[in-house]
């Protein structure tokens, strides 16, 4: 009888826990409605279907590369150094007054937008630098040679230091302009 009577407890405490944890099914979420496999398998496609970035066009690619060729020759052009003379400043105004030109070539950045008006500001900076260069060769002799203690000397520092200045902030703006362009890449996932 003992083994009757525990068998039958046994039985009662599984009935109440089979009622306790319902009546089988999967659990859900207080007052939220059963979800069905349909739509599960519609939930699942819309979040798929929303567009992906376009990958970045041969046209925008083209207006990086030129931007990446146009700063590799400004680095050629201050790794080079050597003796200040006309020819020297005349050759580096050529070149930062050719960033205009350069982002002409470049044609449309596209969705590197953003990244050109660094590139645009790059340009104003050279452009300004080639000026200043110009101040430094109209204050020197011919062949870049200027007297101490003259005022053509102080003008010459204070055009060629300016210049300087002014190229290496060009500079800055386009390795920005290339940095952002880079950015703006990475997330369209080209």
């Amino acid at each position: 009888m003992r083994f009757l009577g525990a068998i039958a407890a046994m039985a009662a405490a599984l009935a109440f826990a089979l009622a306790a944890c319902g009546s089988g099914s999967e659990p859900t979420d207080e007052g939220a409605p059963p979800t069905t496999a349909t739509q599960k398998t519609i939930d699942a496609t819309t979040t798929d279907s929303e567009p992906e970035p376009e990958p970045i066009t041969v046209a925008e690619q083209r207006w990086l590369e030129h931007i990446e060729r146009y700063g590799q020759r400004l680095d050629d052009e201050i790794a080079m150094g050597g003796v200040v003379t006309h020819s020297t400043m005349r050759r580096e105004a050529r070149l930062y007054l050719g960033c205009a030109r350069m982002l002409d070539r470049a044609g449309d950045p596209g969705r590197f937008g953003p990244a050109s008006r660094f590139a645009e500001r790059a340009c104003e900076r050279l452009k300004k630098a080639a000026r200043f260069l110009a101040q430094a060769i109209a204050s020197s002799e011919r062949g870049g040679f200027v007297y101490a203690g003259s005022p053509d000397e102080e003008r010459f520092n204070h055009a060629l230091q300016s210049a300087t200045e002014a190229a290496a902030n060009g500079r800055y703006e386009l390795q920005r302009a290339v940095g952002q362009a880079e950015e703006i890449e990475r997330t369209v996932g080209s």
